[in-house]
């Protein structure tokens, strides 16, 4: 039985444990998640939304469950997941009734588990929608909230959830450099559209002499 009890130990380890001061490029990165799994439910032909049904059904979430759920059958449930014994200093709630963490860490982790099977082989020209979550939290953000139109990352002002944003780089240095441009100030007036997002990164290369 996989468990990921060793996998959720070395994720941990390389989290940085820290209070991230603004979320702006938290929400970017879960915005950049929602539209490459957009683009994997429109392919493998789901049609209902599923972006609105993610607050309360944490399935919607996990590309291995929606396609291929018999590779789960060893692996362990998202309902026992959640029971992994909180430590002190984490930056995400795995037992939150109304957060995301449990159900976006539980489908990364099968997401890389599984993303290598023959089952995909079909979808392999897709993005990976996980390599935004997977930054989201090593960079010590979380996903605290969410209901049928927003989403809320590290307990600030809620954000409509969309599924047509890109990030044109997920760049650690960038996503800073977003963070240090764009301030929130406790309201979403912050958060840049793509146009802006796409400016940005203009500029950092710029400045980095990319």
């Amino acid at each position: 039985m996989e468990n990921f009890q060793e996998k959720l130990n070395e994720f941990k380890s390389q989290i940085k444990r820290r209070k991230i001061q603004t979320d702006t490029s938290g929400i970017l990165l879960f915005k950049d998640f929602l539209s490459k799994m957009e683009e994997w439910n429109v392919t493998f032909g789901f049609t209902e939304n599923w972006v609105n049904k993610i607050s309360m059904q944490h399935h919607f979430l996990n590309i291995v469950e929606l396609i291929a759920p018999d590779l789960l059958k060893n692996v362990i449930s998202l309902n026992d997941f959640r029971r992994n014994d909180p430590q002190k200093g984490d930056t995400f709630n795995l037992s939150s009734a109304r957060g995301l963490d449990a159900g976006l860490i539980h489908a990364l982790f099968c997401w890389d588990l599984f993303k290598n099977h023959l089952t995909f082989e079909n979808f392999d020209k897709l993005p990976d929608p996980y390599v935004p979550i997977k930054a989201l939290y090593l960079r010590g953000h979380f996903v605290n909230k969410s209901d049928i139109r927003t989403i809320t990352i590290d307990d600030i002002t809620a954000i409509k959830k969309q599924t047509d944003f890109r990030l044109p780089s997920l760049d650690h240095d960038f996503l800073d450099y977003i963070d240090s441009v764009c301030e929130r100030n406790g309201g979403s007036g912050g958060i840049p559209n793509q146009e802006r997002t796409n400016q940005l990164w203009e500029e950092f290369k710029m400045k980095k002499g990319y």
